[in-house]
């Protein structure tokens, strides 16, 4: 990866341009031409770094559920439960895990009604009553957001920081009213931005809208909040990134928003979430660490440790990646 490369993945992660001409715009910030800033980018699609270019929608605020999933499975019954899990669009992430819940997926539905049937099916799959849904009850931050800087000057892990946007909480989650307009962007730039000097101006032929529109229209959904960030996507893994970890800390409830803000506060922290606990799992507050190496995900837990005074936890880093995808907003099918 070259230095232009670096320059402009450390800027389309969160903010690629929404202008007429957005590697015009690249091309200033990095010192080279229009053309040779479109062409990283597309090098770096084809080489599989970067995994899609588009909007980040916030489920929520579209009218949607998510919930973060947890099941012992028998490993006799991984293979048959995956197929299933991996034909429904709205599981976009699937990880096998080290521990007794070794399964872990996340649903986003448009009812709950939904994804209790997909979780049924899971359990008459898998044979075990043991697959609960641990939907968030406070979010602290979600940034998943890589400095690829040299030096790696600013950050233990490069990692870059992304300020945390303080917790929300279930209760508080906002729908905001979607137009029919919204819908048919939406489908469009939830996928992949053409390739094309002038995206924008292609999705815009599309429609059979103006350029104008869809310029407008997308920044609109970003300034309301139904776009987290218009950039790319990344395969962590060959970005360099290979290592990846669930830390799971037991915080009472009197001091989860605290300590929950705390450990947001951690530029390595890319999602970091209050969940519900279980019988047998007694973890409110979960961080995602990604890092180059096991020992970058360790050094940050010890850090974080440190820093809050919590130092009962686990590390669960991944087993296995069943699936990872995105999720296809309005474009629902039904589930068998």
């Amino acid at each position: 990866m070259d230095t232009v490369e670096r320059i402009l993945l450390n800027t389309v992660q969160t903010a690629f341009p929404v202008t007429s001409h957005p590697y015009q715009t690249l091309g200033e910030l990095a010192g080279v031409s229009e053309e040779e800033a479109w062409q990283s980018i597309i090098r770096l699609r084809e080489e599989g770094i970067i995994r899609r270019l588009g909007g980040v929608f916030d489920s929520h605020r579209l009218g949607y559920h998510s919930t973060l999933c947890a099941g012992k499975v028998p490993e006799a019954k991984i293979s048959e439960v995956a197929e299933y899990l991996n034909g429904i669009p709205g599981v976009t992430h699937n990880y096998l895990r080290p521990h007794q819940y070794n399964m872990w997926f996340t649903i986003i539905a448009s009812t709950k009604a939904e994804v209790e049937k997909i979780l049924d099916k899971v359990r008459q799959i898998a044979g075990s009553d043991e697959v609960y849904s641990l939907p968030a009850i406070r979010l602290f931050k979600i940034s998943v957001d890589f400095n690829f800087k040299e030096d790696d000057s600013d950050s233990d892990t490069a990692i870059s920081s992304s300020k945390a946007p303080g917790a929300w909480e279930s209760s508080q989650a906002e729908t905001i009213e979607i137009t029919e307009r919204d819908k048919a962007l939406i489908r469009l730039v939830q996928g992949d931005l053409p390739y094309s000097l002038t995206p924008f101006a292609e999705l815009a032929k599309a429609l059979k809208w103006t350029e104008r529109e869809v310029l407008d229209l997308t920044q609109s959904m970003l300034e309301r909040g139904l776009i987290r960030r218009f950039g790319v996507v990344l395969r962590h893994q060959k970005a360099g990134f290979t290592a990846n970890a669930m830390g799971v800390w037991p915080v009472a409830e009197d001091h989860a928003e605290e300590i929950g803000a705390k450990m947001a506060e951690f530029r390595e922290v890319s999602h970091c979430y209050q969940r519900p606990t279980l019988p047998d799992w007694p973890y409110t507050l979960f961080t995602m660490i990604h890092g180059r190496s096991v020992e970058d995900c360790q050094n940050v837990m010890e850090r974080i440790a440190q820093a809050t005074g919590v130092e009962d936890y686990r590390m669960l880093f991944s087993q296995a990646e069943l699936k990872k995808s995105s999720m296809k907003y309005f474009v629902e099918a039904a589930i068998d």
